[in-house]
Formats: structure tokens, sequence, C-alpha cells
């Protein structure tokens, strides 16, 4: 797929970026949607500190999934059972060091022992959508983003809608933006459970996975 960004969007962008202008947050959001090459990515992230390592981060997200027909990336591959688990297990590690270091001990030896249990999607979405452990468990995340962020501001803050976008993830989105919040979250493991077609949530006694139908 050729990239979608249109040229006015981008001179828009340009001049947000460089506060010759203002927009609402989510005026931005389909800044990212279908676009594939290098050198869009190199003019998105252009202003932004560790602009090359955002660029990669990006690719690396773009090689993980496809766009075929959609508005939004989806995962490449869909990971068999034994694979899918091993993913989810080095996520629920690294989430488990999370909370050690935000002071939640609890729930980081939640994270260490709870098995991963597969789930099909109604289960998962009730779990997003309710005030349990999964809502628990991504406030802490998003806690720790944020006091981590070393650039603030409106261009942070449309930034962060465009890479939400790009996939419909805010963990897709904060990997990429990961050289901006340094001493958070290492979403890599996160990247490499998606990329199997993992989606997961922290319930009582469980970390549920679905793995989705392949759509290529």
């Amino acid at each position: 797929m050729d990239d979608r960004i249109d040229d006015e969007l981008m001179e828009e962008w340009a001049a947000f970026c460089a506060g010759r202008s203002e927009q609402e947050d989510w005026y931005f959001s389909g800044l990212l949607q279908g676009v594939t090459g290098p050198e869009m990515l190199a003019a998105v992230f252009a202003t932004f500190p560790h602009a090359d390592e955002l660029r990669a981060r990006a690719l690396d997200v773009l090689g993980a999934g496809h766009w075929g027909d959609h508005l939004y990336l989806q995962p490449a591959h869909v990971g068999d059972t034994q694979a899918l688990a091993r993913a989810a297990r080095a996520w629920l590690d690294e989430l488990a060091r999370v909370a050690g270091a935000a002071g939640e001990p609890a729930l980081q030896a939640t994270l260490r022992d709870v098995p991963v249990v597969e789930a099909p999607a109604d289960r998962l979405q009730a779990a997003w959508s309710g005030s349990g452990p999964a809502a628990y468990l991504h406030d802490v995340i998003c806690d720790e983003v944020r006091q981590a962020r070393t650039l603030d501001g409106p261009q942070m803050n449309a930034l962060d809608e465009a890479l939400y976008h790009l996939a419909s993830d805010l963990y897709l989105g904060w990997y990429i933006a990961q050289p901006l919040a340094p001493a958070s979250v290492d979403f890599g493991p996160y990247l490499a459970f998606w990329r199997l077609g993992g989606r997961g949530a922290l319930v009582e006694g469980a970390f549920l996975v679905e793995a989705p139908a392949a759509d290529v």
C-alpha cells in the first residue's frame, strides 16, 4: 500500500510542530494510517528528540504488521498456542518488573505467578471494560509512562494520538515513543506478543489470551 499521508496534512503537521499553528490533539490522529515508507516517517518525527530512533521503532511496528484493506495496522502472523503463551509470559515478566518499580508488590507477585489461559474475545472485552485487575494494571502502566516522559506539550499529545491510531493500540504507540520515556516500560515484549496476534487481559487468577483468526 502506498503512503496515504497527503501533502496538505504534512504541511499542517510541520507548521504545528514548529509552533506556527494550533490544533486539537485528535486533528492528526490519521497521520500515520497507511504509512509504509521510512521517508514519510522521517518527516513526521523530524522535530522530535531521538527522531532516528522513533523512525526505527515505527518501522519495527510496521514490519510486525500488515495493512491489507484495513484502516488500522493488523498483526502480521497468528502464533500457535505455545508461541503465544511464551510471548505472553515475556510480557508479564516485564510488567512484573514495572509493578515492582512502581511500589506495587502484590501486583508484581500476581504477574509473576498468574497462569496464561486462552479465552474467547468476549471475556477479554469484559475484562477491559470493567474496573478489575486489567484496568488497575493499565493505570499502573499509564502512570509509569507519563511520569517518565521527557517531553510534554501539544505536539507530544498530538503525536501520541497519531501513534495510537496507527494500530488502534496504545502500547504499540508507546513502543514507538519509548525513547521519550526511557525509564518506564519496555514495550518490546508487547510488540513480540502483538505481532503473533496476541491480545491479553489480566483477570482474577489468570492472564487471558485470545488468539485471533488469521486475516491476511
